[in-house]
């Protein structure tokens, strides 16, 4: 008998990925579900049911998806919206109950990596040799050295982030009182995207990371051709960011190659965009967070180092 699974935003890349390796692995149920009618949502003609929801993140949406899981027999609840995790991860135990596994990061994770104001913090605190130096106040910023890059506390893909050339468009682009709170103004930095998809089983103490090249991105910030690497000095900072996060699942961390190493982007709580390439490069994010999920080890194949993949979207 097929088990029960929930992929919801069906109507993003990442989630479209997910529904593929489900589909591919032939033992489940799925059903889709998005804000948008079925009719303007292509994946839904991928899944075997499909449901409209209620956006994620109003006070009633946790109780309309346990009521939802709990008639529907859900065994394992995607979500690929970074509030939505962090909205669901909270609520994990009551999610048990119903019979619900959350294939998502633990809400601690969540909690630091999604609010980007209190991220910028932590990270100063743990890892200051990667991180982006912030300006938190109107004040700090007025000595920052422009241009600079402002993007909001809880972005979502790249939307709001641009470049600000004076401390004068800064003040026109933003109330100077919301610096540091809506909104966090970096040193504006350029280098190679690189993307890191990590999977990490605390239960068994395994773990696997997918290192790619974004050689070609969308406005959106989705890569469309990448080029999967390896790099020893990245490798290092990923494990020790993941045992300082105790990561649980799968997430996803950005970071610029640049001529003075690696600085840390955003740590997304979340499957990334670029899911299909990790899985076909050989780490299958999606089964290895059912088998996380169930309590049981993952299956890793050989990471194609060197391989160069492209995606239409």
């Amino acid at each position: 008998m097929k088990k029960t699974v929930l992929v919801t935003a069906i109507g993003t890349v990442t989630a479209t990925a997910i529904v593929k390796e489900l589909k591919k692995a032939g033992n489940y149920y799925i059903i889709g579900a998005d804000i948008n009618n079925q009719y303007e949502i292509a994946t839904s003609l991928d899944v075997d049911e499909y449901y409209k929801f209620p956006y994620s993140t109003g006070e009633d949406y946790v109780p309309f998806a346990l009521d939802f899981c709990r008639k529907h027999n859900v065994e394992y609840y995607f979500a690929v919206i970074d509030k939505e995790v962090v909205n669901i991860s909270r609520n994990r135990a009551l999610f048990a109950e119903t019979g619900t596994r959350l294939c998502v990061a633990d809400h601690d994770l969540a909690e630091i990596c999604h609010f980007k104001n209190s991220f910028g913090k932590w990270l100063d605190a743990n890892f200051p040799e990667i991180a982006i130096r912030e300006y938190r106040s109107a004040q700090e910023a007025e000595k920052a050295s422009f241009p600079v890059f402002i993007k909001p506390s809880e972005g979502v893909g790249s939307s709001g982030c641009r470049q600000i050339n004076s401390f004068q468009e800064l003040l026109t682009a933003v109330d100077a009182c919301k610096l540091g709170t809506d909104f966090i103004v970096q040193d504006f930095v350029s280098g190679m995207n690189i993307t890191v998809d990590c999977v990490r089983n605390r239960r068994t103490g395994q773990k696997i990371q997918v290192q790619r090249r974004e050689l070609l991105r969308n406005s959106n910030g989705c890569g469309i051709a990448v080029e999967i690497f390896h790099s020893d000095e990245l490798e290092k900072i990923w494990d020790r960011l993941m045992e300082k996060l105790d990561l649980n699942g799968v997430i996803n961390i950005e970071f610029f190659e640049t001529e003075n190493g690696y600085k840390l982007i955003e740590i997304n709580p979340r499957f990334s965009a670029g899911t299909l390439f990790s899985c076909m490069a050989g780490a299958n994010t999606v089964m290895n967070a059912v088998h996380i999920a169930d309590e049981q080890p993952c299956e890793f194949g050989q990471i194609l180092i060197g391989a160069h993949f492209a995606e239409r979207y």
